[in-house]
């Protein structure tokens, strides 16, 4: 009914029938436009926002443009007064990691979030599953008082205790198999069993006494067969009462016009993106330990790498050393290559990146999901935001490892060196973080993506400089496609640059020569003798296109669901 059941890879799901407004048949879009839907969790509100702040960001991404800023803080501050919020209006929403709101007042935060915008339909999920007798009774004191306000309330519940049941103005009673057994006033329910010899005790719940009667007890063979008689039985009578009523109802009828100008549309992406910026500024800073682990990551990486190769030298050794150190440093742990003498530097990068987008993305592209649903914003708001956000840590992690890296370890101590390693190693990670878009888009399982991921990466790491010398054509082709082939194509030229090398005299070579004695010998060695410029500019460019790619995926997914249209970018 809320249009949100869309069909995937494994799973086809397939409508009947048909759902009509007053006689007419809107469009989806309408639909989506009059109803608003409250889903049966509550994971798309963000953690580290208060009560308030939630619903100001809600109000201006939801609320129309017409309205001024001042405006919709209003509506969001009565929003609050309705809904009972008033008293924890100023605390955390929280999680399960971070004490906040109850479980009851992050309903009603939720159910908030859909009335900012004053819907005619308002679909609900369970409500009030998970909550206590008390909490729940409260949540449907506050659905009755909407309903009084001239809504249409429609909600699903398993079973509600028999005071919570008064409350109901209509009820619909499903059997298996989504048949309708009853559908009118609750209070005729009991005299409409009763007329079919279905007497309900004066003792019993009447939800109890419906649900037992409609369900199939399957538990019992001598009560299957019976039980299955009287559903059946159920079904086929309200059937042709249906039908008979169905020649005396009148119903209002309204013009298609009418129906198309109740069209939401979704906030500009001059009003969506600095909403969206701010809040994600708001929601990151408030968790330091995310903002230090999202630094040291990076850091922690090249002290690591600083204390292992400080000082590089220029004897025999160094020459595997310095193109280890352009190759390698990635953790030994993640590839399981406990044995070599040298880690790796790029792919460990491009992992950094991953990892960080895993740490956030997920949880943002949930929230994300759930406001597209509602029509809320477009995707090009939201990964703008998003790359807004990420791009000062990129930028500034970059910086600092490129300090450990060429003035600690001891590359060539320039300034062109220190962009160089600058300019790499925000690519690298940048590249990470879009493959970590890409592939957390594209599949909802964070461990699945980050396994495939890993491959991905693996399979770059192997084919990016030293170990891929001679490799076949068609690894060669996906190589091209690799940030990781044109970083230590760029990297190694301006790190060897100038360089010389001694060895032993039992190093020597017959003619008294040692084995290597420049850099470009070095890179000639390992076919790594060309131009960088050309390689810093190909980075850029695989940059820009994983993170093109990655906005693409995005932007794909929500279209095959039918939640996104081109104009809505």
């Amino acid at each position: 009914m809320a249009r949100r059941l869309h069909s995937s890879v494994s799973t086809r799901y397939k409508s009947s029938g048909k759902m009509l407004f007053n006689g007419a048949l809107p469009s989806d879009t309408v639909i989506k436009s009059l109803c608003s839907y409250v889903t049966q969790d509550d994971d798309a509100l963000l953690p580290y926002l208060t009560v308030r702040e939630t619903l100001h960001y809600a109000a201006q991404l939801r609320l129309p443009n017409s309205m001024s800023k001042s405006e919709k803080k209003r509506r969001a501050d009565d929003v609050i007064l309705k809904m009972g919020l008033r008293d924890c209006a100023d605390n955390l929403i929280g999680s399960e990691f971070l004490k906040g709101i109850s479980g009851g007042e992050k309903r009603r935060v939720t159910i908030a979030v859909q009335i900012l915008m004053e819907p005619r339909i308002l679909l609900l999920d369970e409500p009030t599953s998970g909550l206590d007798s008390f909490t729940a009774a409260s949540i449907l004191g506050v659905l009755k008082g909407l309903a009084e306000e001239g809504r249409t309330i429609i909600s699903t519940i398993h079973q509600g205790r028999s005071d919570l049941f008064k409350e109901f103005g209509n009820v619909i009673l499903l059997a298996r198999g989504g048949h309708v057994v009853y559908s009118g006033r609750a209070n005729q329910m009991l005299p409409y069993f009763s007329s079919l010899s279905h007497e309900c005790p004066a003792t019993t719940n009447p939800a109890d006494f419906a649900l037992d009667l409609v369900t199939v007890d399957l538990q019992r063979s001598d009560r299957e067969a019976a039980t299955r008689v009287i559903v059946e039985r159920l079904i086929d009578r309200f059937d042709h009462k249906e039908a008979l009523d169905s020649h005396e109802s009148e119903k209002k009828i309204v013009l298609p016009a009418e129906l198309g100008s109740m069209k939401r549309e979704r906030a500009s992406f001059m009003a969506a993106y600095p909403v969206l910026v701010s809040r994600g500024l708001l929601n990151f800073r408030r968790q330091p330990m995310l903002v230090i682990a999202r630094i040291m990551q990076v850091i922690g990486l090249g002290i690591v790498v600083a204390l292992y190769f400080a000082p590089l030298k220029n004897d025999y050794f160094s020459v595997q050393n310095r193109l280890g150190f352009i190759q390698q440093i990635m953790p030994l742990y993640f590839i399981g290559k406990g044995s070599h003498r040298y880690c790796i530097l790029i792919p460990a990068n491009t992992i950094i990146g991953m990892l960080q987008n895993v740490a956030l993305y997920p949880l943002e592209r949930d929230v994300f999901y759930r406001e597209h649903n509602d029509r809320a914003y477009g995707v090009t708001a939201f990964f703008l935001a998003y790359l807004t956000n990420e791009l000062p840590f990129a930028i500034l992690t970059a910086h600092l490892f490129s300090l450990l890296s060429v003035f600690a370890v001891g590359l060539p101590r320039t300034i062109t060196m220190f962009y160089v390693m600058t300019y790499n190693t925000f690519c690298i990670v940048s590249c990470g973080e879009s493959l970590g878009i890409f592939f957390n888009t594209l599949f909802r399982h964070t461990g699945f993506s980050v396994n495939v991921t890993s491959t991905v990466l693996c399979i770059a790491v192997f084919m990016s400089g030293i170990m891929s010398i001679d490799i076949p054509a068609p690894l060669e082709a996906f190589n091209y496609l690799s940030p990781l082939k044109y970083a230590a194509r760029c990297l190694a030229p301006y790190s060897l640059d100038g360089v010389t090398f001694t060895c032993t005299p039992s190093q020597r070579l017959p003619n008294g020569n040692c084995p290597i004695e420049t850099g470009k010998q070095a890179l000639q060695l390992y076919g790594l003798d060309v131009d960088p410029k050309l390689n810093l500019i190909a980075l850029g460019v695989v940059t820009v296109v994983y993170r093109i790619v990655a906005f693409a995926m995005l932007k794909l997914q929500r279209m095959q669901l039918g939640v996104g249209k081109l104009e809505d970018s």
